[in-house]
């Protein structure tokens, strides 16, 4: 069974590698060097967030071990899938933004009138 492991970590809480993306899809927080990290404040959004999405969590501190099985109801894998997928289309679309933010000027209205061409079409 998955879990999402939070471990405190100084004034933050961290996630890690799978976990990260399970939170960069469900709340929207940013994933760098696979890991994800928010402030002790906001650890009961985050619960609450997991268990309206049925995600089961662990949350790990000195002392105190917090824990939240869905047992066969557990949505953490059906999350993941959908976590990678936005992930994986967020890299290509900040990759797109860096591209079109290295060209000229020029070419880049050239650029954007042809998206803004294809959009219209749709």
């Amino acid at each position: 069974m998955n879990f999402v492991v939070i471990r405190r970590m100084g004034g933050f809480y961290n996630v890690f590698d799978d976990d990260a993306i399970v939170l960069n899809y469900l709340c929207d927080y940013k994933v760098k060097d696979n890991r994800c990290g928010f402030p002790i404040s906001a650890l009961n959004k985050v619960i609450n967030i997991l268990e309206i999405n049925k995600v089961s969590y662990i949350v790990r501190e000195a002392g105190i071990k917090l824990k939240k099985n869905f047992n066969h109801g557990n949505k953490y894998d059906k999350i993941l899938v959908k976590g990678r997928d936005k992930y994986n289309k967020d890299i290509i679309v900040n990759k797109i933004v860096s591209i079109i933010n290295s060209l000229s000027y020029d070419r880049q209205i050239i650029l954007l009138d042809e998206i803004e061409e294809y959009m219209d079409g749709l």
